[in-house]
């Protein structure tokens, strides 16, 4: 089967299981009753004190859990299954903890002088976003590269649920 085949069906099929994951997500948080939307959505504040702002998730993704716990709700997902955990040094917003061909990724969240967010490591003419909801959403659709040792995967990232 031709490569250009092979990526469009895994784009194809990440992409059907997404839709199908968020339609019965959306279907379980109505009211069967009323049709009234309960929300499932945990909320916690970040107060970055180096650049005095206040950041608002409300994502179900985001847990306030260890990396450890983190490793144990993503064992055996699906590739690019995500968390976003607090992490334990002041600067960085978070971590984001992901699945990947049966290895768990541990990625720091880090807002840069310029106010802006960036993935792990600082790099030369790195990816920045203004929010945390434009990196995921950017990676939802965009693959994410990740190196472990001399081998290079890539993966679209994906809530956990």
């Amino acid at each position: 089967m031709c490569w250009c085949f092979k990526v469009f069906f895994r784009v194809f099929g990440n992409l059907a299981n997404r839709i199908l994951s968020d339609c019965l997500d959306a279907t379980y948080k109505m009211c069967c009753v009323c049709f009234c939307m309960r929300n499932n959505s945990l909320q916690t504040n970040i107060y970055d004190s180096k650049y005095e702002r206040k950041f608002e998730i409300t994502e179900s993704f985001y847990m306030h859990v260890n990396r450890e716990t983190a490793e144990e709700l993503l064992q055996g997902k699906q590739n690019g299954t995500f968390i976003i955990r607090p992490s334990s040094q002041e600067p960085n917003i978070g971590i984001l903890s992901l699945t990947q061909d049966n290895k768990i990724f541990h990625l720091v969240i880090r807002q840069r002088a310029d106010t802006l967010i960036a993935l792990g490591q600082e790099k030369f003419n790195e990816k920045t976003f203004k929010d945390l909801n434009s990196l995921i959403n950017y990676y939802i659709s965009n693959y994410l590269i990740l190196y472990s040792g001399d081998a290079k995967s890539y993966t679209l990232l994906l809530p956990f649920t």
